[in-house]
């Protein structure tokens, strides 16, 4: 493990301070590029903008979202035993095919105009069918169809203060840097980090009370039905709040903590997870994120038994727009699974007791217009016991894949 996180540190260090990647705003129109396909593509973008005016102004309410295909190769060359799946990863699970991932369709309607607002988010595609087969709508996990309603919620304030916002319905956690692709909102990354996968949840249900306290620091509260999880497995909620701190434009501060039993019909079980999100923007074209997730659940089912598990994820991302076209990240991360409760040591050939992983991901994107980007990633996973999947009966301690992923936002 130490020297996994050794060349995690150095790598980081190396792409952060050497490099120099970074952040930079994107201006409007873009400027003129060697691989700019405004001419072509760019007709399209003009229709489709003209389209979606006409339906809003139609129907008073915002209209977004995305298409988005990838394809991922593995140089373990997992086998159809597993699916051919790639271990540890969980959205970008299919080796070696190119994957239809997602239709996104985002709906708002602003509260100034109601008094009341809604979100309503669907997926339709392969992510749509992994989220809803994470997400407990049934009494178990199963496979599920490739279409899922990742959020629909509304909003109303009360006029206390500030304003007290109540946000009410299923929505997307507030914990963990990285985000499940959203209109205009992505990843610096085409790879998810361990800790996105395994460290914390995906969505909750229930409500949230939100209170700005001045300009920069933003608290909100309330009980959801857990992890993942609508339906509510022990009749007994859990607790999720977060503080964000934004003392400055170049500083934020984001941490939350969702507390609860998790395990089906019990309530002695208590899982809590604390999620830590600092941003720093030191200058125009450059961002830089540390995120530090801890876990503890009572008495959890472990590969080698029931026992009280920690886990640990500690990551750096930083990018650079070198243009307002190009832009490079790079992320380092280690993930404990002190007991092997979150991973289940992958798929290693016989039970783990704990598994410690890292890796390092670079990701380069372009945008080809305004709405079409471009990116191609390379990333090394590494781990202290074999648990990468190779071929269909082996497995390894290492493993490198390369991504190429097309988003195409309106």
């Amino acid at each position: 493990m130490k020297n996994i996180l050794v060349s995690i540190a150095a790598a980081f260090a190396f792409t952060v301070f050497a490099f120099k990647p970074a952040f930079a705003d994107e201006p409007k129109p873009l400027e003129p590029g060697l691989l700019g396909l405004e001419s072509t593509v760019g007709l399209a973008d003009k229709a489709v903008e003209k389209a979606k005016s006409i339906l809003e102004n139609a129907w008073g309410i915002g209209i977004s979202g995305f298409f988005d295909s990838s394809w991922t190769w593995a140089s373990t060359h997992p086998g159809s035993a597993n699916g051919f799946h790639i271990s540890g990863r969980y959205f970008d699970q299919d080796y070696n095919q190119l994957i239809f991932n997602n239709f996104n369709l985002t709906l708002d309607k602003p509260e100034k105009d109601w008094g009341v607002g809604f979100h309503v988010v669907g997926d339709f595609g392969r992510t749509g069918q992994l989220l809803r087969q994470a997400t407990l709508w049934h009494n178990k996990l199963q496979r599920e169809g490739h279409a899922e309603l990742r959020e629909a919620f509304f909003t109303f304030t009360i006029p206390i203060g500030e304003g007290l916002q109540v946000k009410g319905g299923k929505f997307v956690t507030l914990q963990g840097t990285e985000i499940i692709l959203a209109p205009g909102a992505y990843n610096d990354n085409i790879s998810r980090s361990f800790a996105f996968n395994f460290a914390i949840p995906f969505t909750h249900t229930g409500a949230q009370f939100i209170y700005p306290f001045g300009k920069i620091l933003t608290v909100s509260a309330g009980p959801v039905t857990g992890w993942d999880n609508p339906r509510d497995n022990n009749g007994s909620p859990s607790f999720l709040g977060g503080v964000n701190f934004t003392p400055m434009d170049a500083f934020a501060l984001a941490s939350s903590i969702v507390a609860g039993p998790e395990q089906k019909n019990n309530t002695s079980n208590t899982r809590v997870t604390w999620s830590n999100v600092a941003t720093i923007k030191p200058m125009d074209p450059l961002t830089i994120l540390f995120e530090y997730t801890l876990g503890h659940e009572k008495n959890a089912p472990t590969p080698t038994g029931k026992q009280d598990a920690w886990w640990h994820s500690i990551a750096g991302i930083a990018s650079y727009g070198w243009t307002d076209r190009f832009t490079t990240a790079a992320r380092a991360e280690a993930f404990i699974d002190s007991q092997a409760a979150r991973t289940g040591g992958f798929a290693a050939t016989g039970p783990v007791s704990h598994v410690n992983l890292g890796e390092i991901t670079l990701t380069a994107a372009y945008k080809f217009t305004a709405k079409l980007l471009g990116r191609a990633e390379i990333r090394q996973d590494w781990a202290d016991k074999r648990v990468f999947l190779r071929g269909n009966t082996a497995a390894d301690k290492a493993q490198t894949t390369l991504a190429l992923q097309a988003i195409y936002g309106f």
